[in-house]
């Protein structure tokens, strides 16, 4: 084959290749850009869409303005609250205690309480821990002190007061020993081998004190007229029995009144030292 055949047949198979490349290549960019808009497309729908958003805004604004001149004034709308959440009651077996019994045990709680202090109370009055002073041992001196106080007692001598035992010490004589052993315990006749014999002031009738008459020589109560010997044993009036007395202790040269324990006085009729009336009495209603 020729030169010139040829080139007359790859001349036009070129121009068809050629040809169909381009048809190609144009059909390809228009499938691309199919469904897209163009930048001047989109530019005008940007500007579209924001008039339109601020027509809505706008509209918007108009509508509240309009409510807020109808209800007068720059104020804002009331909104209604929401209604609470309507309660309902524990469970009581889950709560644990309900509310009548705590109040139950509250109750009994305080009832124990003022049960508990009034019993401590009453207890502390019933039996007192006294440490010092009346209702204790209560030191008064020495012997030289008590016979001193006894010589140069007043109103009378013989009838010595030692306020802080509340009580009296008298001289007993040691002849009436024998009498007095018949008729008194012994934490008593204790102190009466030694001399003396401490009388509680109060008088077994109705408590009052009981004074010592000078011109007597005896105890005469101004109360209701019962009248006792130097020694505290009865001799007329309404009391029951003797001045009450209390065992005296001798520690050394020391006298301690025992105020602690209470003995009761020996009975009507008791007269062991035989004291008898030595003057007028004090009070009126007395005999000898």
């Amino acid at each position: 084959m020729s030169a010139g055949t040829v080139l007359a047949i790859a001349i036009p198979v070129l121009v068809i290749l050629a040809a169909a490349v381009a048809f190609t290549s144009a059909r390809r960019r228009d499938a691309g850009r199919l469904g897209q808009l163009s930048r001047e497309t989109r530019s005008r729908d940007r500007v579209s869409v924001g008039h339109a958003a601020e027509g809505t805004s706008a509209g918007r604004e108009v509508e509240k303005a309009a409510v807020l001149e109808r209800i007068g004034g720059d104020l804002e709308p009331v909104v209604e609250a929401t209604p609470p959440a309507r309660w309902t009651p524990p469970d009581p077996e889950t709560l644990g205690v309900t509310r009548r019994q705590v109040l139950n045990r509250s109750a009994i709680t305080l009832m124990l309480l003022s049960i508990s202090g009034f019993g401590a109370a009453s207890l502390a009055f019933l039996w007192p821990q006294v440490k010092g002073g009346f209702g204790a041992k209560v030191k008064v001196g020495t012997r030289a002190d008590v016979d001193a106080a006894i010589a140069n007692a007043q109103p009378a001598p013989n009838f010595a007061y030692f306020v802080e035992a509340q009580a009296y010490i008298q001289p007993y004589p040691a002849d009436a020993l024998d009498a007095a052993a018949a008729v008194y315990p012994e934490n008593i006749l204790a102190g009466m081998r030694e001399g003396y014999v401490a009388l509680w002031q109060k008088c077994p009738h109705l408590g009052c004190k009981v004074p010592a008459c000078a011109s007597s020589q005896w105890f005469e109560c101004p109360c209701h007229g019962s009248q006792y010997n130097r020694v505290g044993e009865k001799k007329a009036g309404p009391a029951p029995r003797g001045m009450d007395r209390f065992p005296i202790i001798f520690d050394g040269d020391d006298v301690i009144i025992d105020t602690g324990t209470v003995v009761q006085g020996p009975v009507i009729g008791t007269n062991t030292t035989n004291q008898g009336l030595e003057g007028p009495h004090c009070t009126s209603g007395g005999h000898g």
